[in-house]
């Protein structure tokens, strides 16, 4: 279990070490971020409490209409009066789900809108979630929607980034209010996702019943690489889970086998200069305490070395007194005396 609101780079490695391992040995993309969403679900936790801090995570995806299911191509259809959108347009995609209520468990069930088409830069601006996670991803629409081909295998293999959301509750970038963030009380809602080579965007968000304050959350960028690395597993097999009404899927994305296994090495690479970043990250920090401790030391010597230099002068003038010299403090009695007073 990974407690959340205490989130440490220990946690994060070890958590993205089982992340990456969820691609292996799974017939489709689906069933990837099944797992994944799943274990999300399962394993973070309240440091306090030690209850679940999730309600629900979920994992979407951009999509060509052309090669979504019918369940998916009616989705979509349903939000352009019954259009049909071009084969080629982007949809935004909900690959897996998990959470608190029965239903949130599958893709099929846990949204009433499962694909949404992005049907232009103009319209998908005016949907506030979709449109913000963009932002915060560092990319706009229209690379986004794949209308900036060139832009986008320049971003492909640095974007990797989160969408957090401290204050869900009257958030305008989460629609959910009434049905989901203040019946289940959720506090803050925390993404992470980047660039697949497909052309595609991914994002895995999490609605949480704690909030999670902007440090927390960054460190969740280093998770969406191994979520990447997973997914990049199947994202040249099929990418739902196969079923009855699967005709219309294709498959588009073929690569030659070397070339696929080039990706995985450029993966593992970016993977281990996220890593190395890390520990100069957290060298430099430890560093940092290090040096703020020696100043304060530092400045305690500097303060008690005058006060010793003008205590040893006192002192060696009240000892040479054969006299009872005896310091008073009001309502604390006698303090202090020198050697003319031991004698005595």
């Amino acid at each position: 279990m990974y407690h959340i609101n205490l989130f440490t780079p220990q946690d994060m490695a070890k958590c993205s070490l089982v992340l990456r391992q969820f691609g292996r040995n799974t017939a489709s993309m689906e069933a990837s971020s099944q797992k994944i969403v799943k274990y999300i679900y399962q394993h973070f936790c309240d440091s306090e409490t030690g209850e679940n801090t999730c309600a629900l995570v979920r994992m979407f995806k951009t999509h060509p209409y052309g090669e979504l299911e019918d369940s998916l191509q009616q989705s979509a259809r349903r939000l352009m009066n019954g259009n049909s959108p071009a084969a080629d347009m982007k949809c935004w995609t909900l690959l897996a789900a998990a959470g608190t209520e029965p239903q949130w468990n599958s893709r099929h069930t846990a949204a009433e809108n499962t694909a949404i088409p992005l049907v232009s830069a103009k319209l998908v601006a005016q949907i506030p979630a979709i449109s913000e996670i963009i932002r915060q991803f560092g990319l706009d629409i229209p690379t986004v929607l794949g209308i900036e081909r060139e832009r986008f295998l320049q971003l492909e293999p640095a974007v990797l980034n989160i969408f957090h959301v401290s204050q869900a509750k009257g958030s305008p970038f989460i629609s959910e209010q009434n049905s989901l963030i203040i019946p289940y009380q959720i506090k803050s809602v925390l993404g992470f996702g980047g660039l697949l080579r497909s052309g595609s965007l991914f994002a895995v968000v999490m609605f949480l019943k704690v909030k999670i304050p902007e440090t927390t959350a960054e460190m969740f960028k280093y998770l969406a690489l191994s979520v990447k690395t997973a997914l990049s597993l199947t994202e040249e097999k099929n990418v739902f889970n196969p079923s009855s009404d699967c005709s219309n899927l294709a498959d588009n994305h073929k690569i030659y086998d070397i070339q696929f296994l080039e990706y995985q090495i450029a993966n593992l690479i970016q993977l281990l200069d996220f890593s190395e970043q890390e520990m100069l990250r957290q060298a430099a920090r430890f560093q940092q305490t290090i040096d703020k401790l020696q100043r304060e030391i530092a400045n305690r010597k500097n303060k008690e070395q005058p006060l010793q230099t003008s205590r040893d002068p006192f002192t060696d003038i009240l000892n040479f007194a054969e006299d009872a010299i005896v310091s008073f403090e009001e309502n604390q009695g006698s303090q202090r005396f020198n050697q003319g007073q031991e004698k005595i």
